[in-house]
């Protein structure tokens, strides 16, 4: 699974538009919609995997008749996904009542979705379980200049992971907030700082800023001067972008770049020694490992450990072992149900040494090393470790990947 693929069909889809314009919801289904499933990876010909009008235990009509999710993607005939489908010319705003009813009464699915085929919205469950938030933690606009395509392959069926999509929605919608909440305090072209945000400055433990008591008329004192601080710190940090800026086009240009290392001497050091992009800094789950993801999930399914049942002490049972993923600033981790019960971790993107780490005895370890693979030392992350030069290097250490799952299954059933 690729972005390219998705562009691909992406730009199908877009010429396709104005030739199912007014024709209905059937239509657009077919042009648009299941083009899109099927690049995902859905198996479009298979009803138990993607499920045209799935009915369930909803909401009657007064007819007798059940409403009927127009699409269910299913997983062992249990639905994950509900897709409700608008026609091409229908605006989407105030459609997503009939899709939360859907997905409130299932409490497996972890994604709904509501699209015309131009535009997708993607709903989950962020602020209380089995309840679908009432806003879209993701929109895809297929003819917008940024597409959003790369979050989008996130909910393809090798990449998706229910687990990871509630944790990827709780952190788009925090940042949105949060940006929102900086954005109102610190953009300050047209109006003063606000009074709750001086004293905070005023009062804060770090900055010991001032010592007396911050009322009203220290308010109005201070009220230009952090307005002023504001300024050039924002000025210092915008010149370091741009001097940032011109160092990777000067290196790109394969130009001498010795005059804008000057500009910002400090940053430019910085930037031979990072072991990642200032970038990955933030999680941001690269393509590159969603393909990981997916090379595990299938060496998952083919050794048939996907039938074996482990315990889990909040459930209280014993239930099917799901491979999931985690991704944060300093691995991606692979897991089985719970991400403490971590099998891999990974960080291809390292520009020194990229490592794939198991979480399995050592001397299991030594003794299962594919062959022309590189042992790297111990590491905080994984104490056993692999120099992996790209996704694919996980195909080679099929065996190793197994015998990893089936250790952390004989440790957890002697605990």
């Amino acid at each position: 699974m690729t972005i390219e693929k998705l562009r691909s069909v992406a730009d199908q889809i877009l010429s396709r538009i104005s030739s199912v314009k007014n024709k209905g919801e059937e239509a657009t289904k077919q042009a648009l919609i299941l083009p899109m499933l099927d690049a995902l990876g859905y198996d479009i010909w298979n009803p138990d995997e993607v499920c045209p009008e799935y009915e369930a235990d909803f909401v009657t009509k007064k007819t007798g008749q059940k409403e009927k999710v127009d699409i269910a993607i299913l997983n062992n005939k249990v639905p994950i996904i509900f897709i409700e489908i608008k026609s091409a010319d229908t605006i989407l705003d105030g459609h997503e009542g009939q899709l939360a009813r859907y997905f409130n009464s299932i409490p497996q699915v972890a994604l709904g979705v509501l699209t015309n085929g131009l535009e997708w919205r993607f709903f989950t469950d962020t602020r209380q379980q089995n309840i679908m938030d009432p806003a879209p933690f993701h929109v895809t606009k297929l003819d917008a200049l940024d597409q959003g395509l790369e979050v989008m392959l996130r909910f393809s069926k090798p990449s998706f992971c229910a687990n990871a999509i509630r944790d990827y929605a709780t952190e788009l919608l925090y940042t949105a907030s949060i940006s929102d909440f900086l954005r109102n305090e610190i953009d300050l072209r047209d109006r003063e700082p606000s009074e709750s945000f001086i004293r905070w400055i005023l009062k804060s433990e770090n900055g010991k800023i001032y010592d007396g008591v911050v009322n009203q008329n220290v308010v109005e004192r201070f009220k230009p001067i952090v307005k002023n601080g504001l300024t050039k710190v924002i000025r210092e940090i915008v010149r370091r972008s741009v001097n940032a800026m011109d160092v990777e086009a000067a290196t790109a240009l394969e130009m001498p770049i010795s005059a804008v290392m000057e500009k910002d001497k400090e940053k430019t050091e910085n930037a031979q020694t990072e072991e990642t992009d200032t970038e990955n800094t933030r999680i941001h789950t690269t393509e590159n490992e969603l393909k990981l993801f997916e090379i595990a999930k299938t060496m998952f399914m083919k050794s048939g450990l996907d039938n074996k049942l482990i315990y889990d002490a909040g459930a209280r049972k014993e239930v099917p072992i799901e491979l999931g993923y985690k991704d944060t600033t300093g691995y991606f981790g692979i897991f089985m149900n719970k991400s403490s019960w971590w099998v891999i971790r990974a960080n291809i993107e390292a520009r020194k040494q990229p490592w794939i780490g198991f979480n399995i005895e050592r001397s299991i370890f030594l003794q299962n090393i594919p062959q022309g693979m590189e042992v790297l030392d111990a590491h905080p992350f994984a104490e056993c470790r692999l120099l992996i030069l790209s996704p694919d290097d996980l195909m080679k250490c099929e065996s190793l990947f197994i015998k990893t799952i089936e250790f952390l299954l004989q440790e957890k059933r002697k605990n």
